[in-house]
Protein backbone atom coordinates (compact mmCIF):
# COMPACT_ATOMS: atom_id res chain seq x y z
CA UNK A 1 0.00 0.00 0.00
CA UNK A 2 1.29 3.65 -1.03
CA UNK A 3 2.12 5.43 2.19
CA UNK A 4 1.65 9.56 1.56
CA UNK A 5 4.73 11.63 1.36
CA UNK A 6 3.98 15.32 2.65
CA UNK A 7 5.59 18.09 4.45
CA UNK A 8 5.48 17.63 8.59
CA UNK A 9 5.14 20.52 10.80
CA UNK A 10 8.57 20.65 12.30
CA UNK A 11 8.14 23.78 14.66
CA UNK A 12 5.00 24.76 16.56
CA UNK A 13 4.56 27.89 14.67
CA UNK A 14 5.76 26.01 10.98
CA UNK A 15 2.89 26.51 8.73
CA UNK A 16 4.50 26.04 5.65
CA UNK A 17 8.04 25.46 3.80
CA UNK A 18 10.29 25.98 0.85
CA UNK A 19 11.21 23.62 -1.44
CA UNK A 20 15.32 23.53 -1.49
CA UNK A 21 16.59 20.40 -3.41
CA UNK A 22 15.12 17.18 -4.10
CA UNK A 23 18.15 14.73 -3.02
CA UNK A 24 16.75 11.76 -4.81
CA UNK A 25 15.04 11.59 -8.18
CA UNK A 26 11.38 10.07 -9.19
CA UNK A 27 11.65 6.15 -9.25
CA UNK A 28 14.29 5.69 -6.86
CA UNK A 29 14.54 3.41 -3.95
CA UNK A 30 14.56 5.10 -0.61
CA UNK A 31 14.89 3.31 3.32
CA UNK A 32 12.82 5.11 6.24
CA UNK A 33 14.53 7.51 7.68
CA UNK A 34 16.16 8.81 4.68
CA UNK A 35 16.06 12.53 3.85
CA UNK A 36 15.04 12.68 0.15
CA UNK A 37 14.01 16.47 0.58
CA UNK A 38 15.31 19.58 1.45
CA UNK A 39 13.32 22.66 2.56
CA UNK A 40 13.70 25.81 4.01
CA UNK A 41 11.32 26.21 7.26
CA UNK A 42 11.00 30.04 8.89
CA UNK A 43 14.08 29.09 11.09
CA UNK A 44 16.74 26.73 9.00
CA UNK A 45 16.96 24.07 6.29
CA UNK A 46 16.04 20.97 6.63
CA UNK A 47 16.09 17.32 5.78
CA UNK A 48 12.31 15.62 5.40
CA UNK A 49 12.74 12.17 5.80
CA UNK A 50 11.42 9.29 4.07
CA UNK A 51 8.69 7.99 5.95
CA UNK A 52 8.87 4.25 5.00
CA UNK A 53 11.11 2.17 2.72
CA UNK A 54 10.39 2.25 -0.81
CA UNK A 55 10.05 3.68 -4.36
CA UNK A 56 9.41 7.15 -4.75
CA UNK A 57 6.72 7.57 -7.13
CA UNK A 58 3.93 10.38 -8.40
CA UNK A 59 5.87 13.77 -7.63
CA UNK A 60 3.21 16.29 -7.81
CA UNK A 61 3.94 18.40 -10.62
CA UNK A 62 4.70 21.89 -9.81
CA UNK A 63 6.71 20.57 -6.83
CA UNK A 64 9.90 22.14 -7.67
CA UNK A 65 12.85 24.34 -6.33
CA UNK A 66 11.78 27.36 -4.90
CA UNK A 67 8.44 26.62 -4.52
CA UNK A 68 6.33 27.00 -0.89
CA UNK A 69 4.17 24.18 0.14
CA UNK A 70 1.42 24.35 2.90
CA UNK A 71 2.59 21.92 5.87
CA UNK A 72 0.18 18.13 5.70
CA UNK A 73 0.16 18.68 1.77
CA UNK A 74 1.08 15.47 -0.01
CA UNK A 75 3.41 15.69 -2.69
CA UNK A 76 4.45 12.47 -3.20
CA UNK A 77 3.99 8.54 -2.46
CA UNK A 78 6.21 6.11 -1.19
CA UNK A 79 5.09 2.72 -2.95
CA UNK A 80 6.30 -1.04 -1.81
CA UNK A 81 6.70 -1.95 -5.78
CA UNK A 82 7.66 -0.09 -8.77
CA UNK A 83 4.49 -1.82 -10.25
CA UNK A 84 2.33 -0.25 -7.60
CA UNK A 85 -0.02 2.25 -9.03
CA UNK A 86 -0.59 5.89 -7.23
CA UNK A 87 -3.06 8.08 -7.51
CA UNK A 88 -2.17 11.52 -9.70
CA UNK A 89 -1.99 14.93 -7.61
CA UNK A 90 -3.54 17.28 -8.96
CA UNK A 91 -0.79 20.20 -10.15
CA UNK A 92 0.12 22.52 -7.44
CA UNK A 93 -1.93 26.03 -7.88
CA UNK A 94 -0.25 29.30 -6.67
CA UNK A 95 -2.85 29.44 -4.21
CA UNK A 96 -1.92 26.48 -2.65
CA UNK A 97 1.90 27.78 -2.59
CA UNK A 98 1.90 31.70 -1.70
CA UNK A 99 -0.40 33.02 1.12
CA UNK A 100 -1.44 36.60 -0.42
CA UNK A 101 1.34 39.08 0.59
CA UNK A 102 -0.37 42.33 0.92
CA UNK A 103 0.27 45.45 -0.92
CA UNK A 104 1.92 47.74 1.16
CA UNK A 105 4.49 44.53 1.49
CA UNK A 106 5.75 44.71 -1.88
CA UNK A 107 6.72 47.95 -4.26
CA UNK A 108 4.30 48.74 -6.68
CA UNK A 109 1.85 46.11 -5.66
CA UNK A 110 -1.58 47.25 -4.86
CA UNK A 111 -3.18 46.53 -1.29
CA UNK A 112 -5.27 42.97 -2.07
CA UNK A 113 -3.27 42.24 -5.11
CA UNK A 114 -2.01 38.82 -4.65
CA UNK A 115 1.26 37.87 -7.18
CA UNK A 116 1.90 34.32 -8.52
CA UNK A 117 5.48 34.28 -7.30
CA UNK A 118 8.13 32.41 -5.06
CA UNK A 119 8.87 33.46 -1.76
CA UNK A 120 12.60 34.06 -2.64
CA UNK A 121 11.53 36.29 -5.37
CA UNK A 122 9.70 38.13 -3.01
CA UNK A 123 12.43 38.46 -0.87
CA UNK A 124 14.59 39.83 -3.78
CA UNK A 125 12.11 42.16 -4.79
CA UNK A 126 11.83 43.36 -1.30
CA UNK A 127 15.44 43.81 -1.09
CA UNK A 128 16.04 45.55 -4.63
CA UNK A 129 12.78 47.84 -4.71
CA UNK A 130 12.06 46.04 -7.51
CA UNK A 131 7.97 45.98 -8.98
CA UNK A 132 6.72 42.77 -9.61
CA UNK A 133 3.96 43.76 -11.67
CA UNK A 134 6.66 44.86 -14.60
CA UNK A 135 8.33 40.88 -14.13
CA UNK A 136 7.59 38.30 -16.15
CA UNK A 137 7.50 35.04 -14.51
CA UNK A 138 9.03 32.10 -16.15
CA UNK A 139 7.74 29.12 -13.82
CA UNK A 140 4.47 26.78 -13.96
CA UNK A 141 1.47 28.90 -14.65
CA UNK A 142 4.02 32.45 -15.11
CA UNK A 143 5.24 31.74 -11.85
CA UNK A 144 7.68 34.61 -10.97
CA UNK A 145 10.78 32.90 -10.11
CA UNK A 146 14.26 34.27 -8.27
CA UNK A 147 15.96 34.14 -11.80
CA UNK A 148 13.56 36.20 -13.10
CA UNK A 149 13.79 39.15 -10.75
CA UNK A 150 17.64 39.04 -11.45
CA UNK A 151 17.07 39.44 -14.99
CA UNK A 152 15.02 42.02 -14.87
CA UNK A 153 17.45 44.02 -12.00
CA UNK A 154 19.97 43.13 -14.83
CA UNK A 155 18.22 44.17 -17.50
CA UNK A 156 16.77 47.67 -15.38
CA UNK A 157 19.02 50.98 -16.13
CA UNK A 158 18.63 51.69 -12.44
CA UNK A 159 21.27 48.95 -12.09
CA UNK A 160 24.18 47.71 -12.82
CA UNK A 161 23.92 44.37 -14.73
CA UNK A 162 24.28 41.29 -12.70
CA UNK A 163 26.88 38.65 -14.25
CA UNK A 164 25.41 35.51 -15.88
CA UNK A 165 27.63 33.36 -13.75
CA UNK A 166 30.23 33.57 -11.07
CA UNK A 167 32.49 31.70 -9.18
CA UNK A 168 31.54 30.55 -5.75
CA UNK A 169 32.27 27.97 -3.02
CA UNK A 170 29.53 25.38 -2.53
CA UNK A 171 29.15 26.45 1.14
CA UNK A 172 28.56 30.21 0.04
CA UNK A 173 25.62 29.03 -2.27
CA UNK A 174 24.00 26.88 -0.27
CA UNK A 175 24.29 29.97 2.59
CA UNK A 176 22.99 32.30 0.07
CA UNK A 177 20.65 29.94 -1.00
CA UNK A 178 18.99 29.35 2.88
CA UNK A 179 19.28 33.93 2.99
CA UNK A 180 17.37 34.11 -0.05
CA UNK A 181 19.49 36.32 -1.51
CA UNK A 182 21.04 36.33 -5.62
CA UNK A 183 24.93 35.15 -5.10
CA UNK A 184 24.95 37.19 -8.11
CA UNK A 185 24.72 40.46 -5.87
CA UNK A 186 27.99 39.72 -3.14
CA UNK A 187 31.29 40.76 -4.02
CA UNK A 188 33.83 38.00 -3.92
CA UNK A 189 36.97 38.23 -1.52
CA UNK A 190 38.94 34.91 -2.25
CA UNK A 191 41.24 34.09 -5.21
CA UNK A 192 39.82 35.32 -8.64
CA UNK A 193 37.25 36.70 -6.47
CA UNK A 194 35.84 33.81 -5.43
CA UNK A 195 33.07 34.93 -3.30
CA UNK A 196 33.10 32.63 -0.15
CA UNK A 197 30.98 31.91 2.95
CA UNK A 198 32.36 34.73 4.67
CA UNK A 199 31.31 37.18 2.20
CA UNK A 200 28.21 35.73 1.90
CA UNK A 201 28.01 36.11 5.63
CA UNK A 202 28.81 39.24 5.45
CA UNK A 203 26.59 40.59 3.11
CA UNK A 204 23.87 39.60 5.05
CA UNK A 205 24.85 41.10 8.06
CA UNK A 206 25.51 44.37 6.67
CA UNK A 207 22.96 46.39 7.78
CA UNK A 208 20.91 47.09 5.00
CA UNK A 209 18.74 50.85 4.31
CA UNK A 210 15.19 49.58 3.87
CA UNK A 211 13.91 53.52 3.94
CA UNK A 212 13.76 56.02 6.33
CA UNK A 213 10.66 57.63 7.74
CA UNK A 214 10.45 60.93 9.99
CA UNK A 215 14.34 60.91 9.98
CA UNK A 216 14.49 57.19 11.67
CA UNK A 217 16.74 54.66 8.99
CA UNK A 218 14.23 51.55 8.96
CA UNK A 219 16.90 48.09 8.33
CA UNK A 220 16.03 44.94 6.90
CA UNK A 221 16.07 41.88 9.02
CA UNK A 222 16.55 38.48 8.23
CA UNK A 223 13.93 35.63 8.52
CA UNK A 224 14.95 34.36 11.37
CA UNK A 225 15.91 37.55 13.32
CA UNK A 226 12.18 38.94 11.98
CA UNK A 227 10.56 35.73 13.82
CA UNK A 228 12.26 35.85 16.48
CA UNK A 229 10.76 39.35 16.93
CA UNK A 230 7.64 38.07 16.37
CA UNK A 231 7.58 35.43 18.84
CA UNK A 232 9.04 37.17 21.17
CA UNK A 233 6.26 40.16 20.63
CA UNK A 234 4.03 37.62 20.66
CA UNK A 235 5.05 35.75 24.27
CA UNK A 236 5.11 38.77 26.28
CA UNK A 237 1.88 39.93 24.85
CA UNK A 238 -0.04 36.67 25.77
CA UNK A 239 1.15 35.14 28.87
CA UNK A 240 1.75 36.83 31.89
CA UNK A 241 5.80 37.35 32.36
CA UNK A 242 7.35 36.89 35.88
CA UNK A 243 10.85 35.95 37.35
CA UNK A 244 12.43 34.04 40.29
CA UNK A 245 15.83 34.48 41.21
CA UNK A 246 17.85 32.66 43.87
CA UNK A 247 21.41 32.48 44.10
CA UNK A 248 22.92 29.12 44.95
CA UNK A 249 26.46 27.60 45.96
CA UNK A 250 27.39 25.49 43.28
CA UNK A 251 31.13 24.76 43.96
CA UNK A 252 30.17 20.85 44.50
CA UNK A 253 29.20 20.75 40.87
CA UNK A 254 31.87 22.54 39.75
CA UNK A 255 33.87 19.13 41.60
CA UNK A 256 31.64 16.93 39.66
CA UNK A 257 32.37 18.61 36.06
CA UNK A 258 35.93 18.57 36.97
CA UNK A 259 36.05 14.70 38.22
CA UNK A 260 33.92 13.67 34.91
CA UNK A 261 35.60 16.17 32.58
CA UNK A 262 39.02 13.83 31.25
CA UNK A 263 35.91 10.86 30.81
CA UNK A 264 33.17 12.86 28.68
CA UNK A 265 35.97 14.55 26.64
CA UNK A 266 37.17 11.72 25.76
CA UNK A 267 34.11 10.77 24.51
CA UNK A 268 32.31 13.50 23.25
CA UNK A 269 35.57 15.88 22.08
CA UNK A 270 34.54 18.41 23.54
CA UNK A 271 34.51 19.59 27.20
CA UNK A 272 31.86 19.22 29.77
CA UNK A 273 29.84 22.38 30.12
CA UNK A 274 27.45 23.97 32.78
CA UNK A 275 24.71 23.73 30.56
CA UNK A 276 25.01 20.15 29.95
CA UNK A 277 24.85 19.71 33.57
CA UNK A 278 22.36 22.30 34.05
CA UNK A 279 20.35 20.10 31.45
CA UNK A 280 20.54 16.60 33.53
CA UNK A 281 19.72 18.23 36.76
CA UNK A 282 17.14 20.08 35.16
CA UNK A 283 15.49 16.74 33.37
CA UNK A 284 16.11 14.78 36.91
CA UNK A 285 13.69 17.57 38.68
CA UNK A 286 11.16 17.77 35.91
CA UNK A 287 10.71 13.60 36.23
CA UNK A 288 10.52 14.07 40.18
CA UNK A 289 8.21 16.56 39.94
CA UNK A 290 6.33 16.33 37.04
CA UNK A 291 3.52 18.82 36.93
CA UNK A 292 6.39 21.30 36.25
CA UNK A 293 6.27 19.07 33.11
CA UNK A 294 2.95 20.08 31.94
CA UNK A 295 0.73 22.68 30.51
CA UNK A 296 -2.51 24.38 30.90
CA UNK A 297 -4.75 23.16 28.15
CA UNK A 298 -8.99 23.52 27.88
CA UNK A 299 -9.42 23.63 31.08
CA UNK A 300 -6.95 21.09 32.22
CA UNK A 301 -3.49 20.37 32.74
CA UNK A 302 -1.79 18.43 30.31
CA UNK A 303 1.23 16.17 32.14
CA UNK A 304 3.50 14.92 29.45
CA UNK A 305 5.61 11.30 29.75
CA UNK A 306 8.77 12.45 28.19
CA UNK A 307 10.72 15.35 29.68
CA UNK A 308 12.52 16.72 26.54
CA UNK A 309 14.45 19.90 26.85
CA UNK A 310 15.10 22.78 24.37
CA UNK A 311 18.64 23.85 24.54
CA UNK A 312 19.06 27.71 23.18
CA UNK A 313 22.11 27.73 20.41
CA UNK A 314 23.21 30.93 18.89
CA UNK A 315 25.28 31.92 15.81
CA UNK A 316 25.83 34.40 12.63
CA UNK A 317 22.13 33.48 11.42
CA UNK A 318 20.09 33.62 14.57
CA UNK A 319 19.03 31.26 17.40
CA UNK A 320 17.57 28.04 17.29
CA UNK A 321 16.37 25.60 20.22
CA UNK A 322 16.80 22.11 19.10
CA UNK A 323 14.88 19.46 22.03
CA UNK A 324 16.90 17.09 23.24
CA UNK A 325 14.41 13.90 23.80
CA UNK A 326 14.44 11.96 27.14
CA UNK A 327 16.91 14.10 28.55
CA UNK A 328 16.58 12.77 32.27
CA UNK A 329 17.48 8.93 30.38
CA UNK A 330 20.79 10.34 28.98
CA UNK A 331 24.11 10.19 30.17
CA UNK A 332 26.20 13.20 30.68
CA UNK A 333 28.16 12.32 27.48
CA UNK A 334 25.24 11.61 25.38
CA UNK A 335 23.62 14.79 26.33
CA UNK A 336 26.93 16.84 25.82
CA UNK A 337 27.56 14.85 22.54
CA UNK A 338 24.23 16.56 21.20
CA UNK A 339 24.99 19.85 22.13
CA UNK A 340 28.24 19.66 19.84
CA UNK A 341 25.66 18.51 16.86
CA UNK A 342 23.85 21.19 17.56
CA UNK A 343 26.29 23.51 17.77
CA UNK A 344 28.06 22.22 14.06
CA UNK A 345 24.90 22.19 12.69
CA UNK A 346 24.17 25.55 13.84
CA UNK A 347 27.06 26.56 11.11
CA UNK A 348 24.64 25.92 8.15
CA UNK A 349 21.48 25.91 10.15
CA UNK A 350 20.64 22.21 8.65
CA UNK A 351 18.51 20.51 11.45
CA UNK A 352 16.61 18.09 10.91
CA UNK A 353 12.45 17.91 11.29
CA UNK A 354 13.83 15.31 15.03
CA UNK A 355 15.87 17.81 16.47
CA UNK A 356 13.29 20.47 16.17
CA UNK A 357 10.57 19.38 17.29
CA UNK A 358 9.12 17.83 20.47
CA UNK A 359 10.01 19.94 22.82
CA UNK A 360 7.67 21.35 25.40
CA UNK A 361 7.98 23.87 28.28
CA UNK A 362 11.74 24.19 29.76
CA UNK A 363 14.43 25.50 27.47
CA UNK A 364 17.72 26.52 28.33
CA UNK A 365 20.03 29.09 27.24
CA UNK A 366 24.03 29.92 28.35
CA UNK A 367 24.78 33.54 28.50
CA UNK A 368 28.43 34.12 29.31
CA UNK A 369 29.00 37.61 31.46
CA UNK A 370 25.92 38.09 32.76
CA UNK A 371 25.17 37.67 36.11
CA UNK A 372 21.29 37.57 35.89
CA UNK A 373 18.60 37.62 32.64
CA UNK A 374 14.73 37.63 32.28
CA UNK A 375 13.66 35.65 28.85
CA UNK A 376 10.76 35.62 27.54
Amino acid sequence: MAVEFFIPKMSDHMEQGEIVNWLVNEGDRVEAGQGILEIMTDKVTAEVEAPASGILKGIRKGVEKGITIQVGETIAYITESDDEEVPELPPLMPSETEAPRKGKDLPGVIEGQTINATSVAMKLAEQFKIDLTKVKGSGPGGRIQKEDVAAYRAESPRGEPLPDRVKASPAARRRAREAGIDIRTVKGTGPDNLITENDVIAYTSAPSSAGVEGGEELLNLTPVQKLTGERMLYSVTTAPQFSLDITADVEKLLWIRDGMMEQVESETGKRLSITTLLIKIVASALRTYPRANSSFETGRLKIYADVNINVAVGGPAGLVAPVIKNADRKTLSQINGEIKLFEEKMKDMHFTSEELTGGYLFPISECMGLIAFEPL
